[in-house]
């Protein structure tokens, strides 16, 4: 019988005292388990257990953040060059070219043109 449920969620605080616990625990020279269970062996292999899982999420945790940078960048990059080839194409083919309406921007013909609001007189 577990002495935890597999559905709780042991705060880090509580890992911290566990492990307090546990390096506690190996000062204990004359402890016999009468459950295998709670063995000496049994701790030890989940110490081991649980310091290679804390490991593991690190390494993860890092390959993730290092994926995200790199995701990050490589959008920005191609965002920069796609800008580059908009701005090329405006030089090369016309403002008002159906290449430049190719590439998803409005020719400078079909552009609203911009009204001014005139400033009344107060008085």
């Amino acid at each position: 019988m577990n002495n935890v449920s597999e559905t709780t969620r042991v705060n880090p605080k509580q890992i911290l005292k566990d492990i307090e616990s546990y390096h506690a625990f190996g000062t204990m020279a004359d402890y016999k388990a009468n459950n295998p269970a709670n063995s000496r062996e049994s701790a030890e292999s989940a110490y081991k257990a649980l310091r290679d899982a804390e490991q593991h999420a690190v390494a993860t945790h890092t390959a993730a953040a290092a994926a995200a940078d790199a995701l990050i960048a490589a959008r920005r990059d191609f965002h920069d060059v796609i800008l580059g080839v908009k701005n090329e194409a405006r030089a090369l083919y016309g403002p008002s070219s159906d290449q430049v309406a190719a590439l998803g921007l409005k020719k400078k013909s079909e552009q609203s043109k911009r009204t001014r609001v005139k400033k009344g007189v107060e008085g």
